[in-house]
C-alpha cells in the first residue's frame, strides 16, 4: 500500500465529524485515481470503524465500502454495506440507484432466444430506481393468467422506467416483442436500447389500452439514436447492455393519476 493509504487510514482514526467527511471525500479520491479496490475497502473500513453510528456521514462511507466491495467482486459484502447504509437518508438515493443496476446485472438476459412468460418471476425486469419503490413491479394473477405488472403514478412532466439487462458474450440482439396492457390509463411508452457505451436509441411511441393487449415487436432497425436525429448510424445488436421501457404517458398527454402497466410475453431473438 502507498503513503497514501496509510495518511488516510491516519486519518480515519481522528475523531470528529469534520476530519472524518475528509477522510472519507480523500478515500473516494484516492479510489478514483487508481488505489485498488482491497485499499479502498480498508481504507473505508477505518472509516466506518470511526464513525458514530447516528452520524449521518456513516451512510456516505457505507456506499463508498459497497462500491469498493462490488468492484472487487465481492457482491454478498457489497449488498450488506448497501443495505446498511440505506439506513441513512442521505445515502438512500445512490444506494437504491446501485443495488438496482446490480439486480438488473444479476438478472441479465445471457441467450437468445429467450423468452420469459412471468409465471414465477418478474425478471429479468427491474424497477427503476428514480421514482417510486421496489415493490411496484411484481407478479400478477388476472383474468389473462399470470403477468408481470408495474404501479406507477403519472406526474406532470414526469417519465418512469422499468429495466433489465443484456450480456450476450458477442451475440446480437436483432428483435424485442413483448405484450402490454394499461390498467386505468391510455397509457405511452417506449421501448429504449443502451449500449456498453451509454449511447441509446428509441423505437417508435406506443400507445396501450386498457380493454386489450398491444402485441408489439420491433426489430433493431425500428430504434433510432435519440441523442442526435441527423446521425443515421444504426444500433449495434451485440454491444447492447441495458433494455428500458419508459413511462411517458405524461409527456404525450393530459393524463394523470395511478396506473399500472401488465406485461407479458417478452420475446428477445
Amino acid at each position: 500500500m502507498g503513503a497514501c493509504f496509510w495518511f488516510l487510514l491516519g486519518q480515519a482514526a481522528l475523531a470528529g465529524g469534520p476530519e472524518n467527511w475528509s477522510s472519507a471525500y480523500d478515500a473516494r479520491l484516492s479510489q478514483a485515481m487508481g488505489a485498488s479496490p482491497s485499499d479502498a475497502i480498508a481504507i473505508y473500513e477505518a472509516l466506518v470503524a470511526q464513525i458514530p453510528q447516528n452520524d449521518d456521514q456513516r451512510g456516505d462511507v457505507l456506499y463508498w465500502l459497497g462500491r469498493a466491495r462490488w468492484s472487487a467482486g465481492d457482491l454478498a459484502g457489497a449488498r450488506r454495506s448497501l443495505e446498511s447504509a440505506r439506513q441513512y437518508r442521505s445515502a438512500r438515493p445512490r444506494v437504491r440507484t446501485l443495488l438496482g443496476r446490480m439486480d438488473a446485472e444479476d438478472k441479465a438476459v445471457k441467450k437468445l432466444p429467450y423468452r420469459k412468460d412471468f409465471r414465477l418471476s418478474v425478471d429479468p425486469w427491474v424497477r427503476g430506481w428514480k421514482r417510486g419503490k421496489e415493490s411496484d413491479l411484481k407478479l400478477f394473477d388476472g383474468s389473462d393468467g399470470y403477468s408481470a405488472r408495474w404501479s406507477t403514478e403519472v406526474l406532470e412532466g414526469e417519465s418512469d422506467f422499468i429495466i433489465f439487462g443484456i450480456s450476450l458474450d458477442g451475440a446480437s440482439l436483432n428483435q424485442v416483442s413483448i405484450k402490454l396492457r394499461s390498467e386505468s390509463l391510455q397509457g405511452r411508452y417506449r421501448i429504449l436500447l443502451e449500449d456498453d457505451e451509454g449511447g441509446t436509441w428509441a423505437a417508435p411511441l406506443q400507445s396501450v389500452s386498457t380493454d386489450r393487449w398491444a402485441d408489439i415487436s420491433l426489430p433493431i432497425s425500428a430504434f433510432v439514436r435519440t441523442d442526435d436525429s441527423r446521425q443515421r448510424s444504426r444500433v449495434d445488436g451485440s454491444r447492447i447492455k441495458w433494455v428500458i421501457l419508459r413511462d411517458v404517458t405524461a409527456l404525450h398527454t393530459a393524463q394523470r393519476g395511478t396506473n399500472a402497466l401488465l406485461i407479458d410475453d417478452l420475446i428477445l431473438r
